[in-house]
């Protein structure tokens, strides 16, 4: 049960469809959520206090977003977007709104857990300190990508060319394309490459391709040939061959393997509430019946 002075956060569900994945009921274990009309997105400033306003999308459209601009505008309070988009647009367009946290949706569990820990202790504190809001985001980390970076001239002069692939997995990308790019000839980009990163660039693009798939794959909802076609795969037997020489599985395998973790999770999840509403309920009952005794006497 929530504490009275629980944060109290403003939830607006901009979902196209139920199905989608939401974080509504772990945040629900942290705050108070106080739901917003999408058509009529205001609420009571005499009754609530709310800390932020959390924002829950799949797939952002244009009205989403301006309205979006348009609460930070008027409520001036912390936004906490959950987004299944992942793309660079996206991104810059909350960079330059001052989004103040992202979610990018679907989440392991406990990975999701963790972060709504981190904004839960956060925010709590701001009603003391309220330049805490004005501070990084407390799960600032640094980019994934970050781990392919080496430190030599090479690494260096290539880099370019790994960011223009961890940007562009979806499209036709070519040696000389990447070459041409970093201002080197084919051969010699072929060789530094190599040097930096230790794989070939059709290796390393493979590598960043497969790593998107299984990411997208999480989702139940998404078929494996829009899968394929996202990061970049034209031929959907190929991408299944590929994927299955780096995981071992099926691209089909992967994602069923990835929604029966997910609901053996939540199983265990309602087992322990279970348990614990059962242990509840006896320790009311013998709080009941010595109460009974007492008072008979």
């Amino acid at each position: 049960m929530l504490q009275p002075d629980t944060p109290t956060l403003l939830w607006l569900d901009l979902r196209s469809s139920d199905r989608s994945a939401t974080l509504l009921e772990l945040f629900e274990r942290r705050f108070t959520i106080e739901q917003l009309d999408i058509h009529h997105p205001v609420y009571d400033r005499q009754q609530l206090s709310p800390i932020a306003i959390c924002v829950d999308f799949d797939y952002p459209d244009m009205h989403g977003l301006s309205l979006v601009r348009n609460l930070h505008e008027k409520y001036r309070l912390p936004i906490i977007m959950m987004t299944e988009q992942h793309s660079e647009s996206l991104m810059l367009w909350a960079l330059r709104v001052r989004i103040w946290e992202i979610f990018l949706k679907p989440m392991q569990r406990s990975a999701a857990e963790h972060q709504i820990d981190a904004l839960y202790r956060c925010l709590a504190n701001a009603g003391d300190d309220p330049t805490l809001l004005s501070t990084a985001s407390p799960m600032l980390r640094l980019p994934e990508e970050s781990r392919f970076h080496g430190s030599g001239t090479e690494a260096r002069t290539v880099h370019p060319a790994l960011s223009y692939m961890q940007l562009h997995l979806g499209e036709r990308i070519n040696e000389e394309q990447l070459a041409q790019f970093c201002n080197l000839r084919p051969l010699q980009f072929s060789r530094q490459f190599k040097k930096a990163f230790g794989v070939t660039f059709q290796e390393m693009l493979q590598q960043l391709r497969i790593q998107e798939a299984t990411r997208l794959l999480e989702n139940p909802e998404l078929q494996i040939l829009d899968v394929a076609l996202t990061v970049g795969y034209r031929d959907h037997s190929y991408f299944c061959r590929v994927f299955k020489k780096y995981l071992g599985v099926t691209p089909k395998t992967y994602q069923e393997q990835q929604l029966s973790q997910h609901a053996r999770a939540q199983q265990m999840v309602e087992i322990k509430l279970q348990a614990v509403a059962n242990l509840t309920s006896v320790r009311q009952q013998r709080e009941t019946e010595q109460w009974s005794r007492q008072h008979s006497c």
